[in-house]
């Protein structure tokens, strides 16, 4: 995570938090670049799940020397290691900075305990039966994760507390699978609503015009399970 503990505090007791949810670029530096160009101002955090850390620090870099660099980057940056990541980064701007890339983190948003990790380590490719179990065993109200490339946005029910868990993919921003465009979310987090509607998300699809810009327009994304063996 990149913030200061300021930023923290106050961000796990807000009273509505807004992040923006973007994972695997996997090159797609230009992207990422784009979505936080247009989003990053509005944002209370952004959270990058894994398998393109180079293009988020580049990232950062560039908008480093750009004038209003803090109205781009949230205060809040947090990430994980994707399967394609390396576990050490350093991050340049007036000094070089070492990034030290966890595989899973926890956070809280607004009241809520959010777990965020890339996905392999819980064999998402077949489904979402680990992941929750993980969710269940550390108390989180939210689940983050990428790795399939497919953007999905699921609500389970805790077996043992039988409060909600919303467990949200945003697909991949650059290299997406199974016949769906290039996502990222946008997720709130309200502190005062019941458990069943106190995560609210927008996805949305990136196209390219005529002239070769990106454009967003909103997106449904699937909320069925995803299984990409059979």
């Amino acid at each position: 995570m990149i913030a200061d503990d300021e930023s923290v505090a106050d961000f796990a007791e807000k009273d509505s938090a807004r992040i923006l949810l973007i994972s695997d670029s996997h090159g797609g530096k230009s992207v990422l670049f784009n979505i936080l160009e247009k989003y990053g101002k509005e944002s209370d955090a952004v959270c990058f799940c894994g398998d393109g850390m180079p293009d988020l620090l580049g990232v950062i870099e560039d908008f480093r020397n750009i004038d209003g660099y803090e109205e781009r980057i949230p205060k809040l940056v947090v990430f994980v290691q994707g399967n394609g990541d390396y576990a050490n980064y350093q991050l340049v701007t007036d000094d070089r900075h070492a990034i030290t890339v966890p595989q899973q983190t926890e956070f809280k948003a607004a009241g809520k305990k959010v777990m965020m990790t890339h996905g392999h380590r819980y064999n998402v490719y077949i489904g979402t039966k680990e992941l929750k179990a993980e969710a269940e065993r550390i108390g989180a109200d939210i689940v983050f994760y990428g790795h399939t490339h497919i953007a999905n946005a699921q609500t389970k029910t805790n077996s043992q507390t039988k409060s909600k868990i919303s467990l949200l993919n945003p697909g991949s921003c650059s290299l997406p699978r199974g016949g769906l465009p290039h996502t990222f979310a946008i997720v709130t987090i309200e502190k005062s609503a019941a458990d069943n509607s106190a995560v609210k998300f927008d996805y949305f699809e990136i196209k390219w015009n005529k002239e070769g810009d990106m454009e967003f327009s909103p997106f449904v994304p699937p909320s069925k399970e995803v299984n990409l063996f059979w």
